[in-house]
């Protein structure tokens, strides 16, 4: 009889499988439905405008990676604000909660009128991360036993040492998770930054498809957004596992 971790993995893959085909599946009749570019005209794209749409990729991506790397650094910090600074957490998540809730493309005029152009992608993606980061890292401090927490204060150990010694190695786990779920909506803030002004990238593709009726150059960046996305959410998935496995913890079934 296979272990229940082996029918734990097969039926993950299954699922994923059959989810996959679902969703090619959905596509191809709203292709066929609405009369948009079908799968046939994408892969000339691809193999004809190669390194048009490798450049654009690699943009959109740094893009990303820096919006993440910004707006889980802010998470982090503000999720244990509100768990040291008394009557900080109330304001914090508000504040977390209206930026994220805020629309991208609504706040794309101010961001134009306030910032250079090409910080926008940036820090539409660093938004767009802030809010899940912020849930995962203030679950994971709170996860942290009160007890080692005291045991360090009596023994002499400042607020920074705890969080060193303590709280930050207790949240890592939880940071990793809320990475994950943070990565797909960091590619999106970046591609809808980029339509405010900036010179490279997917977005730039996007609008300029969109804007010439290229359906087949519309299609093939939806297609490549979709496949980049999916790639590194289970990059980071496979690391949230490892992180879990190694800290004896567990975490969600993605």
């Amino acid at each position: 009889m296979p272990s229940p971790a082996l029918r734990g993995r097969a039926h993950r893959t299954a699922t994923a499988l059959l989810g996959g085909v679902l969703l090619v599946s959905a596509a191809l009749l709203v292709w066929d439905r609405f009369g948009a570019a079908g799968p046939a005209s994408i892969w000339p794209v691809l193999t004809g405008r190669r390194e048009l749409l490798t450049e654009a990729a690699g943009v959109t991506l740094l893009e990303a990676a820096y919006g993440l790397v910004a707006g889980t650094a802010l998470a982090v910090v503000a999720a244990w604000s509100a768990g040291a600074a008394a009557g900080a957490r109330g304001p914090l998540q508000l504040l977390m909660l209206i930026c994220y809730a805020l629309p991208l493309v609504a706040l794309g005029p101010l961001l134009t009128s306030s910032v250079q152009r090409e910080a926008i992608p940036v820090i539409a993606a660093a938004i767009s991360v802030a809010l899940p980061v912020f849930s995962a890292a203030e679950a994971g401090l709170k996860a942290v036993p009160r007890g080692l927490r005291d045991l360090l204060a009596v023994h002499g150990a400042g607020r920074w040492r705890r969080l060193r010694l303590v709280e930050a190695a207790g949240a890592l786990p939880y940071v990793v998770e809320g990475i994950k779920f943070a990565v797909p909506g960091a590619l999106l803030g970046a591609l809808i930054g980029e339509w405010f002004g900036a010179e490279r990238g997917l977005g730039v593709l996007l609008v300029s498809g969109l804007r010439d009726g290229q359906d087949d150059l519309v299609a093939t960046v939806s297609v490549l957004v979709v496949g980049m996305s999916s790639i590194v959410y289970a990059v980071f998935a496979r690391l949230a596992r490892t992180v879990h496995r190694r800290r004896g913890t567990t975490g969600s079934a993605a």
